[in-house]
């Protein structure tokens, strides 16, 4: 009898051990098509009897990928020889289906490489697909970069974000990891900028970050790399206590970096949004130490001045703001339009009770409007469209207080409100 037990469980395992494919697995291998075979794979993955026979069947999906895009691959590169020969006659290329298929293979490649490298019955790692689709696809890894143009050129940003977020991918992903490492990838950091561009217009706030944060290991990427997060960072802020904890984040980085004027002026906006007005001064008075001409400081300080009728000193960091950038329409406006305050308040006093403003104050106090107009004429003339600033109000309140109503000078400003 227990020979017998010894001779029935041996039968067991010569079966188990000499086992065919599955029928679904034999289904996918026998598929012409990619569309076929993925149809299949997706419908039966459960059925497939192991990690094996997963790794299989989608290695048949990269090699049905491969032939339409080595297929197309070839006719690219033929035409690409031809083009430099007079009378030459460039044959078809079908780019959408190259594109389509190596971005199948990749995708197909990938999955595949996960099951390949999972332990069999006996516990053994043995890959049998891994150096082969890394032989295959690593000679088209930069056709992703062309991959992303060509969709972005068709205005398909979906896929062209797909593609260039393959492209950065694929430097340190398991399977091409050591194949990539042998040459130095000129393109990756650069790439994975634009990825992060697009992560944003497909509202992939997570691909932001992720790419952005490998741009900014490259110092020519590193400041569009850090002004993208910030502003995402700061469209996400919903409750105060995450605009608190953004503030301690950007504390941080000004900290170590007080030279970085995309942080300094994120800081100062948090600041100024969350009325955190003791913590603002002296971030101002730090930066004033190193940097006493300070655009930001000054120009936020007149705000904040003007704000709070504080109209001298208003005027006096608004000329301070002035004179780092001369030709700021937004300024120039701010600085208009607290000259004119200050005339129209001077002239109340001078007027009394009486309601008329003697002579000698006048002499006075026109100087004032005029300096008021001349600033919101350049922001005029700087930004004619009042794009950046409404100085057009303003500008015919001067005129008329200068010349009165009837004026032409003050009907040409009037037709400047509209």
């Amino acid at each position: 009898m227990k020979k017998m037990m010894i001779v029935a469980l041996m039968a067991v395992a010569a079966s188990t051990a000499f086992a065919g494919d599955s029928p679904a697995l034999k289904s996918i291998l026998k598929a012409k098509s990619y569309a076929e075979a993925a149809g299949l794979l997706n419908s039966t993955l459960s059925q497939l009897a192991n990690d094996e026979e997963k790794a299989k069947a989608y290695n048949k999906l990269v090699e049905l990928a491969m032939d339409k895009a080595t297929k197309e691959k070839t006719a690219m590169d033929k035409n690409v020889a031809l083009k430099g020969m007079q009378g030459a006659k460039l044959g078809p290329v079908d780019s959408l289906g190259f594109y389509t298929a190596l971005g199948q293979a990749y995708d197909a490649a990938i999955e595949c490489d996960v099951y390949d490298q999972k332990p069999n019955e006996k516990g053994k790692v043995k890959p049998r697909f891994h150096d082969a689709n890394v032989a295959k696809l690593i000679p088209l890894r930069l056709d992703l970069i062309n991959g992303g143009i060509f969709f972005q050129e068709k205005g398909d940003i979906k896929n062209a974000y797909k593609y260039l977020a393959s492209y950065v991918d694929t430097h340190d992903m398991p399977l091409f990891a050591a194949e990539v490492a042998k040459t130095p990838d000129e393109n990756l950091y650069n790439i994975a900028y634009y990825a992060a561009v697009y992560a944003y217009q497909n509202k992939d706030i997570k691909g932001v970050h992720k790419y952005c944060d490998i741009a900014m290991k490259d110092e020519k990427f590193a400041k569009d790399a850090n002004n993208l997060k910030l502003a995402v960072t700061q469209e996400g802020l919903k409750t105060r206590q995450d605009s608190l904890n953004y503030v301690k984040e950007l504390e941080g980085q000004f900290a170590a970096n007080p030279d970085n004027e995309t942080v300094f002026g994120t800081l100062v906006n948090m600041y100024s949004g969350l009325k955190m007005t003791n913590e603002l001064n002296s971030v101002f008075d730090k930066k004033l130490q190193t940097d006493p001409n300070n655009f930001v400081v000054w120009a936020v300080r007149g705000q904040n001045a003007m704000m709070d009728q504080k109209l001298d000193e208003a005027v006096e960091y608004f000329k301070k703001a002035l004179a780092q950038q001369p030709e700021n329409a937004q300024i120039l406006t701010y600085l208009g339009a607290c000259q004119l305050d200050r005339a129209s308040a001077a002239e109340n006093r001078a007027a009394g009770k009486t309601g008329r403003v003697p002579k000698e104050a006048l002499d006075q106090i026109h100087p004032i409007y005029e300096e008021a107009k001349a600033f919101l004429e350049k922001a005029k003339q700087l930004d004619p469209g009042k794009e950046k600033a409404n100085w057009g109000y303003p500008l015919y309140r001067c005129c008329y207080q200068l010349y009165g109503a009837d004026d032409p000078r003050t009907k040409a400003a009037e037709a400047d409100t509209h």
